[in-house]
């Protein structure tokens, strides 16, 4: 379809982008999914993504002569499943304790402070960084009901409840821009292997996503 010289459309269109710690090698752990051992770039790695992942047709870089008001920036965890063996005593109390696997939830939200307050988010346009603040700062405004007591959001699950720039970031037609999760400090748990009894966030398995998501108005042309 051809299309409308001079005539734009303007629309609300959030772009979207995860880190994926797949759980189809289980002796693979977060940190072994990390090209880099202290960030994680976000807009920048789409090629052999899904549609749950990412939504960009290009590296780190709109379509055609598209621009984008960033308004907002998000950072959404998905659920975890911390596995882990526990002692458990048959019924009875005959035979002992055996040493079985199961699934651990109390320490979701111990592994979700590892991320948002060990590391820090850069909205970067161009080479210019035009936001900086700890992971904390962006909360998700997503996530399922607070209602279940085994399940941790990085803040409520509203999508009023986020932080929105007090002025739009404005992404021009083919300029380059990424979003950067640095871990100055490095990676918590990095000396930890995935057969470590205690788990920090480097060592945990999946599946586990982190999306990051820019809120905002897409213009493009209409056709």
């Amino acid at each position: 379809m051809a299309k409308m010289q001079g005539v734009k459309e303007k629309l609300h269109a959030p772009l979207y982008d995860a880190f994926h710690v797949s759980d189809k090698d289980p002796k693979k752990v977060f940190k072994d999914f990390m090209t880099d051992p202290r960030v994680i770039r976000f807009f920048v790695d789409v090629q052999g993504k899904t549609r749950l992942e990412t939504n960009m047709q290009a590296a780190g870089m709109l379509p055609s002569l598209n621009t984008f008001e960033a308004r907002a920036l998000r950072v959404i965890v998905s659920n975890m499943r911390i596995a882990e063996k526990k002692k458990i005593t048959p019924k009875g109390g005959a035979g002992g304790s055996v040493e079985v696997e199961s699934l651990a939830v109390t320490s979701e939200s111990e592994i979700l402070a590892d991320l948002i307050y060990n590391s820090v988010i850069s909205l970067i346009v161009g080479e210019k960084t035009m936001i900086e603040m700890p992971t904390f700062w962006f909360p998700s405004g997503a996530g399922i009901s607070p209602g279940f007591p085994t399940i941790s959001n990085h803040g409520e699950p509203d999508p009023t409840a986020t932080f929105r720039f007090a002025e739009p970031v404005f992404i021009e037609p083919q300029q380059n821009f990424r979003v950067e999760l640095a871990f100055p400090q490095g990676l918590p748990g990095s000396e930890l292997t995935v057969d470590s009894p205690e788990k920090r966030l480097a060592n945990i398995i999946g599946p586990l996503r982190i999306w990051v998501v820019l809120d905002g108005y897409l213009t493009r042309d209409v056709q």
